[in-house]
C-alpha cells in the first residue's frame, strides 16, 4: 500500500526495512529511531515533534534513555497504538491520523503559526479521533448513513478523547481534540461554540482527508471537488453556500496551497 506518509511506491520501495516497519506500526515509536538514512520530512517531523532521537548505530552505545524520556514514549507509544486501532475500525481509513497532522502542520505554516503553536497542534492532530476507541465498533465500521441516535453517540468521541488524554497533554491541546468538530456557524459539536484556531486547523484537515478517503459509507470525491466543497463551507447559504463551517482565511490559503486559486471566485466579496 502507499504508506501514510503519501509517499510513491517508488520511495516507499526505497525505504530501508526498520523505517518501513514503523510506517505501518506506529507503536514502534516506543524507540529512538537507529538509522543513517536521510528521513522523510513527515517521519523526521514526527520524530522531532514527539521529542524521539533519531539516532546512527555507532552513537547506540552512548545513548542512555532517562526514566522521564522512556515514560513519554511509553505513554505516546500506547496511544498511537490505539489510534492504529481506532483506524482499523473503519475500513479505508488506514493513515488518517497522520495525513491529519500532515495538512494540519501544511495550514499552521500558511497562518504564519509560531513553532511552539505548530507543534501543539500537530500533537492534537495525532490523537484526535482517540476518543473512537470507547465507541462500539457497529457504529464506527457501520456501512451505511447513521441513525440520528448512532450519530449522538459517534459524536461522543471527542469528549472520550479529552477524558482519556487528561492530565497527559496541556489543556490547549486537550481543547483542540474536544473541539475539532466545532464549527465557525456554532453548529458543530459538543458545545456548538465557535473554535479556536488550532482546532479550526485540525478541522479543515480533518475534513479535507475524510472527503479524499474512501469509506465503507461512502466514496471519495477528487481533489477539486474536495477544496470547491470546503469553499462552499465558507459561504452564506443565502449566497449559494452550505454555511459558514469552516475559516474562510485558512480555507482559501489551504486551496491556493493545492493549485486551486481559481476557486477564489467563490469566496464572498469583502
Amino acid at each position: 500500500m502507499i504508506g501514510y506518509f503519501n509517499l510513491s511506491e517508488e520511495e516507499l520501495n526505497a525505504l530501508p526495512k526498520d523505517i518501513k516497519n514503523i510506517e505501518d506500526n506506529l507503536y514502534d515509536l516506543t524507540y529512538p529511531l537507529i538509522t543513517n538514512d536521510v528521513l522523510p520530512h513527515d517521519l523526521r517531523y514526527l520524530y522531532e515533534t514527539l521529542n524521539i532521537p533519531i539516532i546512527k548505530p555507532n552513537e547506540l552505545e552512548n545513548f542512555k534513555i532517562d526514566e522521564k524520556f522512556n515514560k513519554k514514549i511509553k505513554g505516546f507509544s500506547e496511544y498511537l497504538q490505539l489510534n492504529i486501532e481506532i483506524e482499523m475500525l473503519e475500513e479505508g481509513k488506514i493513515g488518517h491520523t497522520l495525513r491529519v497532522a500532515r495538512h494540519a502542520h501544511e495550514l499552521c505554516t500558511l497562518a504564519c503559526l509560531d513553532k511552539k503553536m505548530t507543534k501543539k497542534v500537530y500533537i492534537a492532530a495525532l490523537f484526535h479521533d482517540l476518543g473512537k476507541i470507547e465507541v462500539p465498533k457497529r457504529i464506527t465500521s457501520k456501512p451505511g448513513r447513521l441513525t440520528e441516535k448512532e450519530f449522538e453517540i459517534m459524536k461522543t468521541h471527542c469528549e472520550h478523547g479529552y477524558e482519556i488524554l487528561q492530565g497527559y497533554l496541556d489543556e490547549e491541546i486537550l481543547d483542540m481534540i474536544l473541539s475539532h468538530h466545532e464549527r465557525m456557524n456554532k453548529s458543530g459539536y459538543p458545545k456548538g461554540i465557535v473554535p479556536s484556531l488550532g482546532a479550526r486547523i485540525i478541522g479543515i484537515a480533518d475534513s479535507y482527508d475524510a472527503m479524499l478517503s474512501n469509506r465503507v459509507y461512502k466514496k471519495n470525491k477528487s481533489l477539486k471537488g474536495t477544496l470547491e466543497e470546503l469553499v462552499n463551507c465558507t459561504i452564506e447559504v443565502k449566497d449559494g453556500g452550505k454555511g459558514i463551517l469552516y475559516d474562510k482565511e485558512l480555507v482559501r490559503k489551504f486551496v491556493a496551497f493545492h493549485g486551486y486559486d481559481i476557486l477564489k471566485q467563490k469566496f464572498i466579496k469583502e
